[in-house]
């Protein structure tokens, strides 16, 4: 039995109530903070019990199918109720074990990290402690049964001590953490020759940097810049290079 199976069932065994009922209480006892029920999905778990035989319904006459229908716990339910009651409160459960496993890995976090992620933890505890105390109060002001008030106060009681242990520990671990590290300094830009440097065609010092043929229909450009270390070969014309690639003439060689 799930988590919002019980909470759904228990209530249901208080006396039978209305789905839109049910929703309230699950709202005014904040059972949302430690189980999957939503609105839709509470009504999956009425069918779901209703299916298995441990709730049974009613219909007001032109009642809905849904909020207006009446739930109450059978005889089997509330033995598995029983059952699975008695096991949760018979036996020790592990408690964030998640947190745990983070403890036993600080050592890949720098100092100023683990100093935010406990300090943003200590806030999560506090804030979950006000509204467990407010809505404590609140069931308490309305007259909620000792059971219902009961699972609060060791909600809250298990809050302060685990904000009381934070404290404890965050005053150990300071007590034997390394300093911290300085940002390191940027690398000096390197001295790189200039034989290695990568030289574009675009540089005036390039020397693929030659004349170009004009496409036609342009404007003639100006006369491209060619420096003085430029080969002589490499500052002849598209046109002279044709000219010498042209086969010779057998006119020429009659001659």
């Amino acid at each position: 039995m799930t988590d919002a199976e019980l909470a759904v069932l228990s209530i249901i065994a208080e006396g039978p109530i209305y789905g839109y009922d049910l929703q309230t209480v699950i709202a005014q006892r904040g059972l949302r903070a430690w189980t999957q029920i939503g609105v839709s999905s509470m009504y999956y778990v009425l069918e779901k019990l209703a299916r298995q035989g441990l709730v049974e319904t009613s219909s007001m006459p032109g009642a809905d199918e849904t909020a207006r229908r009446q739930y109450r716990i059978t005889a089997a339910g509330f033995g598995v109720l029983q059952t699975a009651v008695a096991d949760l409160i018979s036996t020790p459960r592990e408690h964030a074990d998640e947190f745990e496993l983070g403890l036993a890995n600080l050592h890949v976090l720098r100092p100023d990290q683990i100093r935010a992620a406990f300090a943003a933890y200590r806030q999560e505890l506090a804030s979950r402690l006000a509204q467990v105390r407010e809505r404590q109060d609140t069931l308490q002001n309305g007259g909620a049964p000792f059971h219902v008030t009961a699972m609060l106060a060791h909600r809250a009681a298990m809050l302060t001590a685990e904000i009381a242990w934070m404290s404890e520990f965050v005053a150990a671990w300071e007590a034997q953490a390394p300093p911290d590290e300085a940002p390191p300094a940027p690398p000096e830009p390197a001295d790189i020759p200039r034989m290695k440097q990568v030289v574009l065609p675009q540089d005036p010092d390039s020397p693929h940097r030659r004349a170009t043929r004009r496409v036609r229909g342009t404007p003639p450009s100006a006369p491209t810049k060619i420096s003085a270390e430029t080969p002589t070969d490499q500052m002849r014309s598209p046109a002279e290079d044709q000219e010498s690639a042209a086969p010779p003439d057998p006119s020429d060689e009659a001659r």
